[in-house]
């Protein structure tokens, strides 16, 4: 009996239905509606064009089957679907091209590897030689071997795209490496047999002038803002006090890049209390739409200002004299605790040398005399931080702030540096009581790895313990980062109860767990037993076998759950539904891909936990 087999036993029966189309109108991919088994009633040759997002594969397409100009693929978006191409240049050529985006996940119970590869004639995949292609040739070797298992009979191409913004050694290079690594993995995984060919390719005459000329006026958006917390004059020159946004495609689009200038540098700065804000931008060219067919610089202060509340300022010399008024600062609302960081530690100050920081943590409602102004600018961090940021109603009363500044030393006296924020909305839960949920939630950069995330949410939790009316506190879509940090909270302070001592833990999860989760801590079910599998995981003995086995079962059966309701789905809709209206409307897997998907499910799960035990581990 297989290793999967036997698991299977243990964790529960799915259900195995044979392989049916998938609908891709519910999947990730935003697919067509015809792309099914019928989308080529005439049996046309098939090519696949994968890589990885922004590599080019789009613009090959485009170049070389609808003769747009290379110039033109400039501002083409990133494919975000799978796109069906019907190529019928002539009688004798006709095929079709599917375009899919780089974030495909084989693994996703909606793509179907058996109709996508296995109806297939070739698999063009585009890694892109200007880029560091380390996660491209991942992605290839897993595309290969997929596709090699449904359908050996696939011609598999390599194109190394974009050489010719490499110079000829480096060309030949780019395509020695590439070959032998790709080669290489296939080999160790026992795909030997399997023959890729290599291709140096470019969508443009590598005579072509303008070409060059256009690329350099392309600016990657991340790269191009400067932010700063100005504290005194020098801030502004100081390189060091100096930091990045972490995305920039809720201005700038999904590709995060600025046409139309040469060395731009954005420069968005906040005095470090108040947040006044300044606004520039320099540049040593622009690009004349005289020479270069109409095509104009994108308008970068119109794309960030209307983001901005009123009062920004373009001058920097009159920002810099608002740095005056920082004395005068106080944080606002009720200060809630102290944390400080000792001299000895890792960290250093803002100016770079070591030093004890205090911090101090604060929360306030929007009836804060001067807050609602105060927030306005506060705010506008949460477009550069967090994905699908946006700005909250603050007239509802229900929100909740929790701010933390520094407190450092100046002239004699203390000022105050903005550090980070949560904000936090109070829901009524039936019949009567409230459940919280922890909305936005942001360090900034300067004050990130010091622990402040662990503190601000700790503080937020200590301000309902007390609280009776509070049912438990819940996270509104949580990022992976704070994902990673509500578990290192939730286990560290769990590790306290009775209920999940190590005896227990190997018991398995109960009510008692749940019970003494919520009232202790206010943590939900879902998130109790989820760091009730961390911490069993940390007292599991790995070296034991048997404890090992139990311990992945136990995890497995509750990500079984799902596949299991499917089924009991599954049966109900047999009974009301002929076999062709039931192929239409359920999307299913086989049980060889639900036990494939069930074990990747699980080793991620894993990883994440040993990442949570590793800190809670330098915690001690």
């Amino acid at each position: 009996m297989s290793y999967e087999q036997e698991e299977e036993d243990h964790y529960g029966p799915g259900y195995e239905v044979g392989s049916y189309t998938k609908d891709y109108n519910d999947g990730p991919y935003d697919g067509e509606n015809d792309l099914n088994l019928n989308s080529n009633p005439e049996g046309k040759p098939r090519i696949l064009l994968m890589g990885l997002r922004r590599s080019g594969k789009s613009s090959i397409q485009k170049v070389v089957f609808h003769k747009m100009s290379p110039n033109e693929t400039l501002f083409l978006e990133s494919t975000n679907k799978i796109v069906k191409d019907e190529i019928s240049n002539s009688s004798f050529v006709q095929f079709q091209i599917w375009d899919f985006p780089g974030q495909v996940d084989f693994f996703d119970p909606n793509f179907d590897c058996e109709m996508i590869f296995g109806g297939c004639g070739a698999l063009v995949f585009v890694i892109d030689a200007q880029d560091d292609y380390i996660d491209a040739l991942m992605k290839l070797n897993l595309t290969v071997t997929r596709a090699y298992k449904v359908n050996p009979n696939i011609r598999f191409e390599v194109f190394i795209h974009k050489v010719d913004g490499l110079s000829d050694d480096h060309k030949i290079e780019a395509q020695r490496d590439i070959h032998q690594r790709a080669n290489d993995e296939l080999m160790e995984e026992g795909f030997d047999s399997v023959n890729l060919s290599f291709y140096l390719t470019s969508i443009y005459d590598h005579s072509s002038y303008k070409k060059n000329v256009l690329q350099s006026f392309i600016i990657d958006s991340n790269e191009a803002l400067d932010f700063k917390l100005v504290r005194e004059p020098s801030d502004v020159d100081n390189d060091e006090t100096t930091f990045k946004p972490e995305m920039s495609h809720q201005i700038f689009g999904e590709n995060e890049s600025i046409f139309g200038y040469q060395n731009l540098k954005i420069s968005l700065y906040y005095t470090a209390g108040k947040l006044n804000t300044y606004l520039g931008m320099n540049y040593s060219k622009k690009v004349d739409p005289k020479q270069f067919e109409g095509a104009t610089a994108d308008d970068v202060m119109g794309a960030i200002t209307p983001k901005l509340p009123p009062g920004y300022m373009t001058n920097l010399d009159d920002f810099l004299v608002t740095l005056n008024k920082e004395q005068s600062f106080k944080p606002p609302g009720e200060l809630l605790s102290t944390y400080s960081i000792n001299k000895g530690t890792n960290t250093t100050d803002y100016k770079g040398s070591a030093a004890e920081k205090i911090f101090e943590l604060y929360s306030c409602t929007i009836e804060e005399p001067s807050f609602r102004s105060y927030h306005e600018r506060l705010q506008t961090f949460l477009l550069w931080y967090v994905d699908a940021a946006s700005f909250i109603d603050v007239d509802d009363d229900r929100w909740r702030f929790y701010l933390i500044f520094e407190k450092y030393p100046c002239d004699g006296s203390h000022r105050y540096a903005l550090c980070g924020y949560a904000t936090v909305y109070l829901y009524f839960a039936y019949p009567n009581k409230t459940r919280p949920r922890i909305s936005q939630f942001l360090v900034l950069p300067p004050f990130q790895r010091v622990g402040l995330g662990a503190e601000l949410l700790n503080t937020i939790y200590r301000s309902f313990l007390k609280d009776s009316n509070i049912l438990d506190i819940t996270v509104e879509d949580p990022s992976e980062e704070f994902t990673r940090l509500r578990d290192f909270v939730d286990a560290q302070n769990s590790k306290k109860l009775s209920s999940y001592s190590k005896e227990k833990l190997q018991q398995g999860f109960n009510a008692e767990m749940v019970e003494d989760a919520q009232r202790e801590l206010k943590i939900n079910k879902k998130q109790a037993r989820r760091v009730y599998e961390i911490l069993r995981f940390e007292a599991t003995n790995l070296a034991d076998v048997e404890e090992y086995r139990a311990y992945r079962l136990d995890v497995k059966r509750r990500l079984n759950i799902p596949y299991q309701k499917e089924a009991s789905d599954y049966k109900k809709l047999q009974k009301a539904l002929n076999a062709e209206e039931l192929r239409s409307t359920l999307s299913t897997s086989t049980k060889e891909q639900r036990i494939e998907n069930l074990d990747k499910q699980y080793q991620m799960l894993e990883n994440e936990y040993r990442h949570t035990l590793e800190r809670l581990a330098a915690t001690k």
